[in-house]
């Protein structure tokens, strides 16, 4: 069967993504189920009448894959500051490893350095979603447009690196 690809960008880097409502649920019956790009964050259906798709106890909730990453790190700014190095990253968010103090709920500011980046990406609101020790989870709430995307070029890399 053909690979699945984005109607908008056309990249191949798609994930299915949970039904949300009565009629998504039904499409499903007859193959039709919901995919979202993890570049250009497009949601679409597609007919996959060969694809199966197992049923897990505790279903991921994310939306985008987050990928590891090596060697990228993030300047964060909120109640509290620090240097952290980057864990991984998805197109809505990412992890960093930080020592600096930080709750849930709490808004920061986020410098991200890919490596080779020749300045880094700003990411001008991101909300705290995770604290463990030394890790935080991170999503993404306003980028502008021009490092969106510079991040999702930067995440291309990474997920062909990966096919690779």
């Amino acid at each position: 069967m053909k690979a699945l690809t984005c109607p908008r960008c056309k990249s191949e880097i798609v994930r299915r993504t949970r039904r949300k409502t009565a009629g998504e649920r039904l499409a499903s019956f007859v193959r039709v189920f919901p995919f979202r790009c993890q570049l250009c964050q497009h949601r679409f259906h597609a007919f996959r009448p060969r694809d199966r798709f197992i049923r897990t106890m505790e279903p991921d909730r994310r939306e985008y894959e987050r990928v590891s990453v090596e060697a990228w790190s993030a300047l964060w700014r909120g109640q509290h500051s620090g240097e952290a190095r980057v864990i991984d990253v998805s197109s809505d968010g990412l992890a960093i490893e930080t020592d600096a103090p930080a709750r849930e709920g709490e808004i920061v500011r986020l410098e991200v350095l890919p490596p080779g980046a020749d300045r880094p990406i700003a990411v001008d609101e991101a909300v705290v979603r995770s604290v463990q020790p030394g890790r935080l989870g991170v999503q993404f709430i306003r980028v502008q447009a021009d490092d969106e995307g510079r991040l999702r070029r930067h995440l291309y890399e990474v997920f062909v690196s990966r096919l690779d």
